[in-house]
């Protein structure tokens, strides 16, 4: 029997775990307790040296920075470009591998998460003006030998199949790939084994992702009126293998399209301690792996 995605690794979006400066080792061995290869690295943790001696102690890579751009109807707001510049500056002292740009959240779309056709949308002007400015940090980013993605975001203006279509047709794809996040591809009412395949090797980096279907359907119900309330207060987001995510099939897909990239294992909140929602998530991802 041949292991799926054997040429990638798992890595860790640490949301869930609360990380404080003054705990940096207990965090790092946490992690690696678990097996988890790579990190989500904060601007903070890049700036520091002693995170980052403990990362290669720990044989912890800093997989990934995470580069949200503020934006209205109208694309990026003013401000955006140093926010930018400071995070590809920061990603390249860590040296990070994959810089994961996405829009952030706004009020507006987080009242129709999973309902994006009922709220506001970017005009065509500012999709031109988020590729550009997204074409550009990756570009200065390729210089320092990062690579970069785009995020589909459930409550921001690129949530939908359609909206990351119409974006991804506008970026360089030799500087941008796609960050498949499964659980917000969920949300976002996609399929994530026809986006594996709709997308092919333009997927470049993979957050692994679980959704509450109770939860989502009482979201989109509108019985719990915005996305950022049924992920702190009711939890949308479960440990892998354990909702609305068929993990093996995932895998087979990514596999078939001949993925090599890292597997993020993600969880904004949970209900069980942070190290038992990893640990079931890491024991999930590993069994459909094989």
């Amino acid at each position: 029997m041949v292991q799926k995605l054997a040429n990638s690794k798992v890595g860790i979006v640490p949301l869930n775990w609360k990380y404080s400066p003054d705990h940096k080792r207990d965090f790092l061995a946490g992690l690696a307790g678990y097996g988890f290869k790579g990190i989500q690295i904060s601007g903070a943790q890049a700036e520091s040296l002693e995170f980052l001696d403990l990362m290669t102690e720990y044989d912890i890579a800093p997989a990934e920075q995470y580069l949200d751009i503020r934006c209205d109807v109208n694309g990026p707001v003013p401000g955006s470009e140093a926010k930018s510049a400071e995070t590809v500056r920061q990603a390249a002292l860590a040296g990070v591998e994959m810089l994961v740009f996405a829009v952030d959240g706004s009020d507006d779309r987080d009242r129709c998460a999973g309902r994006a056709a009922s709220g506001p949308q970017l005009t065509d002007t500012a999709f031109q003006k988020l590729a550009d400015h997204i074409d550009k940090f990756a570009k200065i980013a390729s210089q320092h030998g990062i690579a970069s993605s785009f995020h589909p975001h459930a409550a921001t203006y690129i949530e939908t199949d359609v909206e990351t279509k119409k974006l991804m047709a506008l970026l360089n794809a030799d500087l941008v790939g796609v960050c498949l996040d499964v659980g917000h591809w969920l949300v976002g009412g996609g399929d994530p084994i026809k986006a594996v395949h709709d997308f092919g090797t333009r997927i470049s980096h993979v957050h692994v992702k679980d959704v509450s279907e109770d939860v989502l359907g009482r979201m989109l119900s509108g019985e719990i009126e915005t996305m950022h309330r049924a992920v702190e207060e009711f939890k949308l987001f479960v440990p892998a293998g354990t909702g609305l995510l068929n993990l093996q099939e995932l895998f087979s897909s990514l596999h078939e399209v001949g993925y090599a990239g890292w597997l993020m294992s993600e969880q904004d909140s949970a209900w069980e301690p942070s190290e038992a929602a990893s640990g079931i998530s890491m024991e999930n991802i590993q069994r459909a792996l094989l």
